[in-house]
């Protein structure tokens, strides 16, 4: 993830093609008020992609982040999210690493089921980013932590 230049984080939708007025009115709307978040990271998990593994840190996600995700499915049609981001699907995860060999796949998913211990960052900024490379298009700070 260190190669991509781009800070941890939780992505609540991901569009291929979308009005940027539709988005930015969208993004605005979301996290109008939003207070910084606490995110607790007590395990990891991981995705098999047919030509990678991607291991991710699995959060125990406050009421804000799931609130907001709905709020961001409701003010811009479902339909042209990708499918793993929609509600019903999406599994809240925070990538640590995109690009692991499948010939490395035994490996990667033996770390992913040793405990690790908790931890807590906190997210003090939202932001619309297109990628790769990664490139953020809007940007807002949180406020205080509520």
């Amino acid at each position: 993830m260190e190669s991509l230049n781009y800070p941890p984080h939780l992505s609540l939708a991901v569009y291929d093609d979308i009005d940027e007025t539709v988005l930015f009115d969208a993004f605005d709307n979301a996290f109008a008020n939003m207070p910084k978040v606490i995110v607790r990271f007590e395990k990891l998990g991981y995705f098999e992609a047919p030509d990678r593994i991607i291991l991710w840190a699995d959060p125990v996600l406050p009421s804000t982040i799931s609130e907001t995700h709905g709020r961001i499915h409701k003010l811009i049609n479902t339909s042209l999210c990708r499918p793993n981001y929609r509600p019903g699907a999406w599994v809240p995860h925070c990538s640590l690493a995109i690009a692991i060999d499948r010939s490395r796949r035994d490996a990667a998913i033996t770390l992913s089921r040793q405990s690790i211990a908790p931890i807590e960052v906190e997210f003090d900024v939202a932001d619309c980013a297109s990628f790769l490379p990664v490139e953020v298009v809007r940007e807002k700070a949180l406020s205080i932590t509520a």
